[in-house]
């Protein structure tokens, strides 16, 4: 693995981790959902198991009733837009149930 795959898998797990601790701050919060983004893009589809591991805190984030009913419309689209980028990144494989693909 290059290290520029280690970097990113790095930068992945502590911006999942910020987030599964969701700043109160809204300005910070969309930074940090523009960061996964941005993250988020560079990751290929089929990812190998270590990727697949470093976007776990993220996935985990993303679903957390804090930002899935977060009252601030931005913070609301820059969550949709990375559940998008996980879904392509997992595809064929659903990343998440169907109950919670629902929400």
């Amino acid at each position: 693995m290059s290290s520029s795959e280690q970097e990113l898998e790095e930068q992945l797990k502590e911006t999942g981790n910020s987030l599964l601790n969701t700043p109160s701050a809204t300005d910070e919060l969309l930074k940090l959902l523009d960061d996964a983004n941005d993250l988020l893009d560079n990751v290929e589809q089929g990812p190998p198991r270590s990727m697949q591991d470093a976007l776990l805190p993220l996935m985990k984030a993303l679903i957390s009733n804090e930002l899935l009913r977060h009252s601030d419309v931005d913070v609301k689209l820059s969550v949709a837009s990375c559940l998008t980028q996980i879904t392509r990144i997992t595809a064929p494989d659903a990343p998440y149930d169907d109950e919670r693909m629902k929400v």
